[in-house]
């Protein structure tokens, strides 16, 4: 688990955010009850960043909706996302240490193809 600033925590979620380019790690359930504010503090991590990491190590569980809040992230990137040609800037969003269970979930929505995400398979999940 990376250690960093809490920016937010419940006792169910617990997100935190260190270095650069930002980590975020995520622990506990991200769910139907967490998801409006794993959004907010999200949108606050990755405000200005063009990449941000995010540790799954500590996911007990995490819906689709939390998923797809993550996901959603890459088409969203600096300058609104809109480059100075007008064209999109997608956010990169790099995966670390997702559980198989919601790696499989990824490709069979075919999530894990989606332009700036990438799953980092290097440390295992």
């Amino acid at each position: 688990m990376v250690s960093g600033h809490a920016i937010y925590d419940d006792g169910t979620l617990r997100i935190t955010c260190s270095g650069r380019p930002p980590m975020v790690a995520l622990r506990g359930d991200i769910d139907e009850a967490t998801w409006p504010s794993l959004v907010r503090a999200l949108e606050e991590a990755v405000d200005g960043q063009s990449e941000v990491h995010f540790d799954f190590a500590g996911v007990d569980y995490c819906d689709l909706a939390g998923l797809r809040a993550i996901i959603s992230l890459t088409g969203r990137g600096r300058d609104g996302g809109a480059g100075r040609d007008g064209g999109a800037v997608l956010r990169r969003i790099v995966l670390h240490q997702v559980a198989p269970e919601l790696e499989k979930v990824l490709r069979i929505l075919g999530w894990d193809s989606t332009p700036g995400l990438a799953l980092d398979r290097s440390l295992g999940a």
